[in-house]
């Protein structure tokens, strides 16, 4: 009984797979029927495509020739004090009184009326993600989920985290004349970076950095008194031997400590003076670049654009009086 019922279902199966085989067959071949009308049209039709994209790339490239490219200034900056959403917050503001054409706000600041004429502000982080990148990164935390209890794993995470939140930042000024548009990028700059309550914050920080970095150097002078004082004991105290010297009361010195304090000062003061280089104002401009043209992809330039639109205008045509015919054969009036 089984035999048979296996030997029953097998043609079954055969004629379903040759229908199968066979759709797959009619679809290639619809395929390559649109291919090929698609050929021939083409081929029947070459003159007047060929004219209307000669025509299209002239006209596009006479629009790019007689219209005034967009340029930039990019500016890498690095905020200070926790000064990086007062950042955007001031580009809105500047794109704010841009749109609203504030002439008393740019005259304040030595810009007269054209200087703001299709100028833009943006500002981005320098190294932002992709979408992948952030899918990775997240496959990557729950495959670390079983080691969840591990010392090592809230070092990791706080390395992403800081990884998302790049600390420095691009400001970018978009405009028009290559002559002005860098003076009005650096006069906007120092806009941006004259906030008076940051401004207030840097000096109390940097004075702190300076009467730090005073009594440092008094007290490495002091350990240096020390060290000098008691380098003739070594030879002779029992005590040196051990690693500690004896002062006039008796009290023990450690010598290994007393370098361990020395050097954790020298590397404050060294850490404070790169503070108080760099923190000049609410936010450590790393570059200012040069103007530079924006670029454009490639289906926005116009030499590209334009003869795309001709042609499919043209093939829109004629798709419209085919439909057109087609309609009259099945619907006669």
């Amino acid at each position: 009984m089984s035999t048979h019922a296996s030997n029953s279902g097998s043609p079954n199966d055969e004629i379903d797979l040759g229908q199968l085989f066979a759709l797959i067959k009619k679809g290639f071949l619809g395929v390559f029927k649109f291919f090929l009308r698609f050929f021939v049209y083409v081929r029947n039709n070459i003159v007047w495509l060929a004219v209307l994209g000669i025509v299209g790339a002239a006209l596009g490239f006479g629009l790019n020739k007689i219209s005034t490219r967009k340029l930039k200034t990019e500016v890498i900056v690095s905020p200070n004090l926790e000064s990086k959403k007062y950042l955007y917050d001031a580009v809105n503001e500047l794109n704010g009184k841009i749109k609203a054409k504030d002439t008393t706000f740019f005259a304040f600041l030595g810009l007269g009326e054209n200087d703001f004429d299709e100028l833009e502000v943006q500002v981005d982080p320098v190294n932002s993600k992709s979408e992948k990148d952030l899918e990775t990164e997240i496959k990557y935390l729950e495959a670390l989920q079983p080691f969840q209890n591990s010392p090592a794993l809230t070092e990791i995470i706080e390395n992403l985290l800081i990884d998302q939140n790049p600390f420095e930042q691009r400001v970018t000024f978009l405009y028009r004349d290559p002559a002005s548009g860098p003076q009005i990028a650096q006069k906007l700059m120092d806009y941006i970076n004259s906030n008076e309550y940051y401004n207030r914050l840097v000096q109390t920080y940097n004075s702190n950095d300076l009467s730090r970095l005073k009594k440092n150097d008094s007290i490495l002078r002091q350990l240096d008194a020390i060290i000098e004082s008691y380098t003739a004991q070594i030879g002779n105290s029992k005590e040196a031997s051990e690693g500690q010297l004896v002062l006039a009361e008796g009290e023990p010195l450690d010598i290994p400590q007393l370098f361990t304090l020395k050097n954790t000062l020298i590397t404050q003061s060294e850490f404070r003076r790169v503070d108080l280089e760099q923190r000049t104002g609410p936010f450590s401009i790393v570059n200012f670049g040069k103007s530079q043209p924006v670029k454009i992809p490639l289906f926005g330039k116009s030499i590209v654009l334009i003869p795309l639109i001709l042609i499919g205008i043209y093939i829109l045509i004629d798709i419209v009086k085919y439909l057109n015919k087609k309609s009259r054969e099945l619907l006669p009036e």
